[in-house]
């Protein structure tokens, strides 16, 4: 999302401009000491400092490792904390999606609000019982300050392709039209975002393009106002190890991530490269299960990083907590 300064003024600032900046912004804080977005799982909060407006905050995982899942789940956690806030009537979540037809991501909202698996929703397996409770999950989803933006097979023949340049215009469309103010922003993921940037011989150059996106997308934490969370998909190396969690430089397709995020969040499933019932890597207290989910901590600005968290995930329903050992 590019901001364009209309006079050389509208991006000085002056020393004394400087300082009563920084005050605001320390007093506005001083007066809220717990505003921010935090994720909901007290081990990981003590340890994560809240988002806060402009942050933008990566998640790296290898497919299939929860990536995706833990965005929801963020997403979701974040839109029920806003319909519990006062003054929040305006303000939504936005959880934008390349990888997902909308009536998927749809799917698991209703598997979470209701209770029944996702997996068995999926092929259609439901009673009439259970589709009474999924109308009246549709119903409490319609109330949620959660938007969507991205594919639908009902829409299919509308289909334009997803750059950040569009999703950019459909976020101004929410706010001019719909006046509602995102209060943070998923983005899910880069690698699968569109193209935009084309060289001479017609082709695009995928490497400068994800490099360039990664700006763009603190650029939008900037422009909103809000803070931006970015999936990330890491490279295969981290297959051969046996220590699976994505760190620093695991990113695919772009090391400007590291230098760009203000926050960085890796995510491994165990299940997915492990034997189920093996001890965990450097904690032979854990068990490898299909509830376990291992959430790094790889970089925060301005706080501790390089630690980890083990939790509890129930991948049907789209639910994290705590991991009870």
């Amino acid at each position: 999302m590019a901001i364009i300064a209309q006079q050389p003024k509208d991006i000085t600032y002056s020393p004394p401009e400087i300082g009563t900046l920084v005050l605001k912004t320390i007093a506005e804080r001083k007066a809220q000491p717990g505003a921010g977005i935090r994720l909901g799982v007290p081990s990981v909060d003590k340890q994560l400092l809240p988002l806060r407006p402009g942050d933008l905050c990566t998640i790296t995982g290898r497919p299939s490792n929860y990536k995706s899942g833990l965005m929801s789940f963020w997403a979701r956690k974040v839109a029920h904390d806003l319909t519990q806030a006062e003054g929040s009537e305006h303000r939504v979540v936005v959880y934008i999606t390349w990888e997902m037809a909308i009536e998927e991501i749809g799917l698991y909202d209703l598997s979470a609000t209701s209770g029944l698996s996702a997996a068995d929703l999926s092929q259609g397996r439901c009673t009439d019982v259970d589709f009474d409770s999924l109308q009246k999950a549709a119903m409490r989803r319609a109330m949620s300050p959660l938007w969507l933006i991205g594919h639908s097979i009902e829409r299919r023949k509308k289909r334009t392709r997803l750059t950040l340049s569009n999703v950019a215009k459909a976020l101004a469309w929410l706010d001019d039209e719909m006046g509602l103010q995102p209060a943070i922003v998923f983005l899910d993921y880069l690698q699968q975002m569109a193209p935009e940037r084309m060289m001479d011989n017609g082709e695009t150059s995928r490497r400068l393009d994800v490099f360039e996106n990664v700006a763009r997308c603190k650029d939008m934490a900037i422009a909103l106002g809000c803070p931006v969370v970015l999936g990330v998909q890491a490279g295969r190396q981290v297959d051969d190890r046996d220590w699976k969690l994505p760190g620093m430089q695991d990113q695919m397709e772009s090391s400007n991530i590291e230098h760009t995020a203000d926050k960085m969040l890796s995510v491994w499933y165990p299940k997915m490269t492990e034997k189920k019932g093996d001890l965990l890597p450097r904690d032979n207290s854990l068990v490898i299960s299909d509830n376990l989910l291992i959430l790094g901590i790889v970089k925060q600005r301005m706080g501790p990083a390089g630690g980890w968290v083990p939790l509890y995930v129930d991948p049907m329903r789209n639910e994290i907590s705590e991991l009870q050992r």
